[in-house]
């Protein structure tokens, strides 16, 4: 078995090229210091941060599979992050 440590360094939603324009964390994440106190501050992650909402890329890929199973289960034809504007379908 292989571990991995989690941090945001090997998640599949981390940016490590983050420019102002862009988010650090796909999945919206901010990581809060001194939590609890007046000067608690939030600020984007870092490389050697972790927080509950991360996935290696296998797991993204794994999760990405069930759901597209599921769909499938239901007749729903996967949308493959396709929108619904005209021009974008499948």
């Amino acid at each position: 078995m292989n571990i991995i440590k989690r941090t945001c360094a090997t998640c599949a939603a981390f940016n490590p090229t983050a420019t102002d324009d862009e988010e650090a964390c796909g999945n919206l994440t901010f990581i809060t210091e001194n939590y609890g106190t007046p000067q608690a501050l939030g600020r984007e992650p870092g490389a050697a941060d972790w927080c509950p909402s991360h996935k290696t890329h296998d797991e993204d890929k794994a999760e990405d599979a069930a759901i597209v199973t599921y769909w499938q289960r239901l007749g729903i034809a996967p949308r493959m992050g396709l929108s619904d504007e005209p021009g974008n379908q499948g």
